[in-house]
């Protein structure tokens, strides 16, 4: 690598200088088998500047999410919020509802989520509370999670049997809670290869069932766990090592039935507050296979607001949160076509930005967030989203979402000490043999550009390598 840099400083040109870069890296003994794709858009005259391999098809990995924010801001707006609501049907009779109630849920992937300063307690005994309020001591019927505006399936079709279980592959609903994640706390011990029973599982999972392999690694060797379950499943196989220690180390898991849990958490709640429910609990698309089920007239009596939307992706791309990601997807599958299944949102997604006159030959993606491997797009792809999000209302919004290099989110360590820190917008993206990064940056010469820089298939072993190569990149690009 020292030695392409010695040949780059030979060259006076700035674009030369990053098109030999790029030409360069692609015939790296570590990436030639593979594709280095990448493309450099004016988002004032929409030329484009640099274009490499950029009409080739690749995996996106995380920065796919920079397309579902976009999309959830043109739609929605930044200032929307998403909604729960409480109801009940039935009749209220001296205290008692000869009914159900219902939680009932629009998509908002942050109920419940310590990332706004909120928990599955607080929101728990919140609505329990408020069903009190209503002069409910007794409900008769259930207390039913209702996540049914999104499909059945929460999974993307092509996502891998190894991440289901885990905390990144946790399935969406259109009830979620606590980002559908829970924690599995194992015992540490002093000596490798000690079994690492499991002491606690945070929060309280009814009916959950587990088969645990994990053993004791390394001391600082860290969590190389894999939970492995399925939506609605009440199994988890646990497998891997913890690293040694003398206390408890925690792995995050997927919530298995998130509206479910929800309901369950609310029902103990209203026990606890002196309620009486005592049907168990459920979910609505299961209480609808409930036999002499009919739809029934509901009552509306509390509805709980998410933070503004703009906060909510603010988080996801700082933080690159699939759940959120997958959750944007879907409800804007669901508010322009009313089919909340991946597939119908995808198609969706693709014809809002078709009607924006993006070009979308080659944008073939399976979720919201990246995690599928099968999903994939084209370095132009993003900057021509990215290009026309230029000119959306939510663009300030949309803008200040994405991390600063050299100093917040996922790129605050990149590129220190070079012109590009605080002047590149970068979300950064990694799955397997696959990194990338995309965003915004001012050239030298005032212009705003959008950029994508894409390296798939590269040899085992040579991510270090890679991201060194993606940051010469980056600093490359603004003395453009």
């Amino acid at each position: 690598m020292k030695i392409i840099l010695f040949i780059l400083l030979q060259i006076s040109n700035p674009l030369e200088r990053l098109q030999k870069l790029v030409d360069s890296v692609q015939n790296d003994p570590d990436i030639r088998n593979g594709i280095v794709a990448a493309s450099i858009r004016s988002t004032k005259t929409g030329d484009y500047k640099l274009q490499y391999n950029a009409q080739k098809s690749v995996n996106s990995a995380s920065v796919l999410k920079l397309a579902s924010t976009a999309s959830a801001l043109s739609v929605f707006g930044s200032k929307y919020r998403f909604q729960t609501f409480l109801e009940y049907d039935g009749v209220i009779i001296d205290s008692v509802l000869k009914g159900n109630v219902y939680i009932r849920g629009t998509g908002d992937p942050s109920l419940g989520s310590k990332r706004i300063g909120s928990s599955v307690d607080e929101i728990s005994r919140s609505f329990a509370q408020k069903i009190k309020l209503q002069g409910i001591k007794k409900v008769e019927g259930f207390i039913i999670g209702d996540g049914s505006i999104f499909s059945d399936n929460t999974l993307a079709d092509s996502w891998i049997w190894g991440d289901i279980g885990n905390y990144y592959g946790a399935g969406i609903t259109g009830l979620n809670i606590n980002e559908n994640l829970y924690s599995v706390y194992f015992k540490q011990s002093k000596f490798i290869g000690d079994f690492a029973p499991i002491t606690r599982i945070v929060p309280e999972i009814p009916n959950i069932k587990t088969i645990n392999k994990v053993t004791v690694g390394e001391r600082g060797s860290g969590d190389n766990v894999l939970l492995y379950s399925t939506p609605f499943s009440t199994i988890v196989l646990s497998e891997g090592t913890i690293p040694a220690g003398e206390n408890e180390f925690s792995v995050k898991g997927s919530i298995p039935d998130p509206p479910t849990f929800l309901a369950y958490q609310v029902q103990k709640q209203f026990n606890l507050l002196g309620g009486i429910a005592e049907r168990p609990t459920t979910s609505f698309q299961q209480y609808k296979m409930s036999e002499g089920y009919y739809p029934k007239q509901r009552v509306v009596f509390y509805t709980y607001e998410s933070p503004p939307l703009s906060s909510l992706v603010k988080d996801c791309n700082y933080h690159s949160i699939n759940l959120y990601a997958d959750a944007f997807l879907k409800s804007v599958g669901y508010n322009l076509s009313k089919d909340g299944s991946f597939d119908s949102a995808i198609k969706s997604q693709k014809q809002l930005w078709s009607r924006k006159g993006v070009d979308l030959q080659g944008f073939m993606i399976r979720d919201g967030s990246g995690l599928s491997p099968s999903g994939v797009l084209t370095a132009n792809n993003l900057t021509d989203i990215l290009y026309t999000m230029k000119t959306d209302e939510a663009f300030p919004e949309y803008y200040a979402s994405i991390p600063v290099v050299g100093i917040s989110g996922t790129v605050q360590n990149l590129a220190k000490g070079s012109k590009a820190v605080g002047n590149v917008r970068a979300k950064s993206g990694s799955i397997s043999n696959t990194r990338a990064f995309s965003g915004y940056f001012t050239a030298s010469s005032g212009e705003m550009m959008s950029y994508a820089y894409i390296i798939n298939r590269y040899a085992d072993g040579a991510e270090k390598k890679v991201r060194r190569y993606l940051e010469e990149m980056i600093k490359l690009m603004v003395e453009i």
